[in-house]
């Protein structure tokens, strides 16, 4: 099922939501992902500057980074949401054990863990803070930032989402 806007997690639920980034110009590449609570606030994010260049494997990273910050965080049940289809899919699906991708097979390892996951495809659009988090510049190669309090540049992302669901109500 795809979203095509942001929802909250249920009740006793933590939300993921990532993205990749590729800049065409400078050759960079990197991750960004926010968790957020039923009421739609800020939990914790991060990103991260990455070596890699394809796309799948960038997204898979995220979605790595995300599982294990929503594990070391104690979130029991989270939800993730990617704006990839293709990447969904291979992990809703159970091809995650045959792929060749290692960060695909480590998310697997992740999801065997105790605790409940689920995967939903989302539209860019809905994607923004993710979106803005992944292209927030970071200059140290492979060094994950975690970010407590949100940053300034996706407050009114934030909000947005906050107001629309009080708009839902």
């Amino acid at each position: 099922m795809s979203r095509k806007r942001w929802h909250p997690p249920a009740t006793g639920w933590a939300k993921i939501n990532v993205d990749g980034s590729v800049s065409r110009n400078s050759s960079r590449a990197a991750i960004g992902g926010v968790l957020r609570g039923p009421s739609g606030g800020w939990l914790v994010g991060f990103r991260m500057r990455t070596g890699m260049f394809d796309i799948f494997s960038i997204e898979a990273k995220v979605v790595l980074e995300g599982l294990k910050l929503a594990w070391n965080r104690g979130f029991g049940q989270a939800e993730l949401e990617c704006d990839n289809v293709l990447l969904v899919d291979v992990l809703r699906n159970g091809l995650a054990t045959i792929s060749s991708i290692v960060e695909i097979r480590l998310i697997h390892e992740w999801c065997s863990k105790d605790w409940q996951i689920k995967f939903r495809h989302i539209s860019r659009d809905s994607n923004k803070v993710a979106d803005q988090l992944a292209k927030m510049d970071e200059d140290i190669i492979n060094c994950l930032v975690t970010l407590e309090d949100s940053p300034l540049s996706v407050r009114d992302l934030l909000e947005k989402d906050i107001y629309n669901l009080s708009m839902d109500a």
